[in-house]
């Protein structure tokens, strides 16, 4: 299989894995559960989801695995056509997440330490939607992606705090998928300021980071699980890592 032809069906099969998992976590959510919203005992809910997210994973991963692997410059990145609108997009996302966060724990009088989470999610997102305004060439944007890459360690780690006093893993599983395929991909992205970028990689963990927030969020609209401050700051990190890997699966870029 060439190149090209794994790119689309890389592309292909993300959107069918972030629908079927979409479909799937519906399904879960409105029969799994009894009433005191507790798993009954026995129950495959957990392992099915945990196997159908390996698995659709894995079919990505051996695609992926076709694509281009010279190392990535920063200048496959463009902020020509229909990408700099989409990029922005992602920062306003992250932006208004950001800000509606800050805005909460302020109203909370929450400690001062964890605001800085947040904030540093407001400048990373000024930050993204900075670089994706500007003509990028070969080098100089690695300072620029680093702090986006540091929010979402931080941010995911912070999360993990809180997530770690629910004793039902199967509440966690999609959110914690996407923060860590954004995590990986955010890193991922500084190495093509550097020039020595992983194509592959950037590819797999930018679509499964828009997979896994497709599979987050029927838990947004049929629970009270996730505030709306949280699902848009994972939803335009995510936005951007998507954009990102698309970018990397265009045909000129593979091709170079």
């Amino acid at each position: 299989m060439s190149n090209i032809k794994a790119a689309a069906a890389l592309r292909k099969t993300a959107i069918f894995c972030a629908v079927l998992l979409a479909v799937f976590r519906i399904v879960i959510l409105q029969a799994s559960f009894d009433k005191e919203g507790l798993l009954p005992r026995g129950s495959m809910a957990l392992p099915l989801t945990v196997l159908l997210c390996a698995v659709c994973f894995a079919v990505m991963c051996v695609l992926a695995l076709k694509l281009n692997g010279r190392p990535g410059r920063e200048a496959f990145f463009s902020v020509q056509g229909i990408w700099l609108p989409l990029k922005l997009i992602g920062a306003g996302l992250l932006l208004a997440g950001s800000i509606m966060t800050l805005r909460g724990m302020e109203r909370l009088s929450v400690a001062s330490a964890e605001t800085l989470i947040p904030a540093a999610g407001i400048v990373s997102a000024l930050l993204m939607g900075w670089s994706a305004l500007r003509e990028r060439r070969g080098t100089g944007f690695f300072w620029v992606r680093l702090v986006p890459a540091l929010f979402t360690g931080a941010a995911l780690v912070l999360r993990f705090r809180a997530w770690s006093y629910d004793p039902m893993i199967i509440h966690i599983i999609p959110l914690l998928l996407a923060w860590a395929c954004c995590m990986v991909e955010m890193m991922l992205l500084t190495g093509f300021s550097l020039n020595v970028g992983h194509r592959r990689s950037g590819a797999l963990f930018g679509l499964s980071a828009g997979v896994f927030v497709c599979m987050a969020i029927p838990d947004f609209f049929l629970s009270d699980r996730i505030a709306l401050s949280d699902f848009l700051t994972v939803l335009g990190v995510a936005f951007w890592c998507v954009v990102a890997a698309l970018e990397l699966l265009r045909r000129r870029t593979q091709k170079n």
